[in-house]
C-alpha cells in the first residue's frame, strides 16, 4: 500500500469537535430562535382537560372574552352570533348534562344553557388544533324543545 494517504488522529479530533458544535448550534436554534410550536393552552394538557379550564373560565368566572382570545385560535372557524358567552362578563350560566366526550382532539359537550332566563340544550363540538393547543373549529347544536 504505497501512496496511500493517512489522516492523524489530531485531524479527526479537530473534526469531531467541529461537528459535534455544529449539532449543538442546530439544536439551540431549533429550540430558541425558530420553534416549530406556539405556546398554548393544551401544550401540557388532554383536551377534556384544557376545555374544562375554558369552560371554567367562560361559566363560572364570566370572563368569556379574555377565555375566547387565550383558548380559541384567532383563524377559528364558528358562528361568532351563537356564542354570547364570549365576551367578558356575560351572565351565562352552563350546567353540563353528561361528562365531557372526548375522542382524540376532539370533544363534545351537552349542557343546558341559561341565558337572560331562557334555558335551552346544547351540544358543543371543539376540536383542539393539531399546533398550540388552540380550539381551531367549534360547532353548537342547539335542541328543538
Amino acid at each position: 500500500m504505497s501512496g496511500s494517504q493517512r489522516i492523524s488522529e489530531r485531524t479527526l479530533y479537530i473534526a469531531s469537535l467541529v461537528i459535534a458544535a455544529l449539532f449543538l448550534v442546530n439544536i439551540y436554534y431549533q429550540l430558541h430562535v425558530a420553534p416549530g410550536w406556539q405556546w398554548g393552552p393544551a401544550l401540557d394538557k388532554m383536551p377534556k382537560t384544557m376545555l374544562t379550564d375554558f369552560r371554567d373560565e367562560v361559566y363560572t368566572n364570566a370572563k368569556g372574552g379574555w377565555a375566547a382570545g387565550e383558548y380559541i385560535a384567532s383563524d377559528a372557524k364558528f358562528d361568532k352570533a351563537l356564542f354570547p358567552e364570549f365576551v367578558d362578563g356575560a351572565q351565562v350560566k352552563s350546567e353540563l348534562l353528561q361528562p365531557l366526550v372526548g375522542d382524540g382532539r376532539t370533544v363534545v359537550a351537552i349542557h343546558k344553557l341559561t341565558d337572560a332566563g331562557i334555558e335551552k340544550t346544547v351540544v358543543d363540538v371543539y376540536h383542539i388544533g393539531p399546533r398550540g393547543g388552540r380550539i381551531d373549529s367549534i360547532q353548537r347544536y342547539v335542541s328543538q324543545e
